[in-house]
């Protein structure tokens, strides 16, 4: 779907949710090469900046949650097509942040690439306190009783936390390589934008990181209980198989047709039986009372 909004000094047109028409039409219309279209349809491309003849190519990363299902956070790519009178923009799916770039901040095509890079990175930052929210909901949950939805709800963090410190990484490298780009920055204004971007990016790579080690953390505390606990039903199961050995040992010899003491008399051999057994149950009743009181 094109969206072009006509500005002071370039025109910007933005493509969501592309189909097969709309980009034979990059293709025919604004001259975009095929081989940079091919890159726009992948999912998995990386930041990066490319410089044609014609016009520049920036991609980055933005976080973005699948809309029908929640527990799905990932990054996708949007891709920045500029040229000496136009900025295109385009994603695989609809990027919510760019209707936040206010008119005010759409004055010159270098300010508008910087502000997208802006609000990218708040996007990162609000997204990852949601993300931890989440992990102090599962932390709640597994203190209460070890489920494998918590767990896997963890993992699930962990695997988001590993996507966003790539993207923050490589969208770092691409404001860097942007910053170095002869006449990109023009003004004092500009180069405090490209700061205030650092700084938020650098605000985001610091969050993960410590969410990062914070959910390692959680991780291995219940880790260490799981193996705890598994460790006393193994222990718990050893004594009843002992327990329950020693009767059958006991039966075995009295059911064998050799002279045993009491055989005799079945009243005082079963008695007998009767008396260990129940002194052994004792014990393990007691031992398992014990061991739980202790805990």
């Amino acid at each position: 779907m094109f969206v072009t909004e006509k500005l002071k000094t370039f025109s910007w047109v933005n493509v969501g949710n592309p189909d097969h028409d709309d980009f034979e039409r990059l293709q025919s219309e604004y001259k975009i090469d095929e081989d940079n279209i091919i890159d726009i349809l992948d999912p998995d491309e990386q930041p990066r900046l490319e410089i044609e003849d014609d016009y520049k190519v920036i991609i980055v990363r933005f976080p973005i949650i699948n809309r029908e299902n929640d527990t799905l956070w990932h990054t996708e790519p949007l891709s920045i097509i500029y040229s000496s009178n136009r900025v295109i923009t385009v994603c695989r799916k609809r990027c919510d942040l760019l209707d936040k770039i206010k008119k005010d901040e759409k004055t010159s095509r270098e300010d508008f690439i910087l502000n997208i890079l802006y609000y990218i990175a708040e996007s990162y930052l609000r997204l990852l306190k949601e993300l931890n929210k989440r992990v102090l909901e599962s932390k709640k949950g597994l203190q209460q009783h070890i489920s494998k939805y918590d767990l896997m709800a963890l993992l699930e963090v962990e695997n988001s936390y590993t996507l966003y410190m790539a993207g923050i990484k490589g969208n770092v490298s691409v404001l860097d390589k942007l910053e170095k780009m002869r006449g990109f920055i023009k003004t004092d204004d500009a180069q405090e934008l490209a700061e205030d971007v650092r700084i938020e990016f650098g605000q985001a790579t610091e969050v993960v990181t410590s969410y990062s080690k914070m959910l390692k953390s959680i991780k291995e505390t219940f880790e260490s209980i799981i193996n705890m606990e598994s460790n006393r039903y193994i222990n718990r199961l050893t004594m009843w198989n002992i327990i329950l050995v020693i009767p059958t040992v006991i039966v075995g010899y009295y059911g064998m047709n050799v002279a045993l003491p009491f055989a005799e008399s079945g009243f005082a051999a079963t008695g007998i039986f009767l008396v260990i057994l129940f002194l052994l149950v004792g014990f393990a009743v007691f031992s398992w009372f014990k061991s739980k009181n202790s805990h």
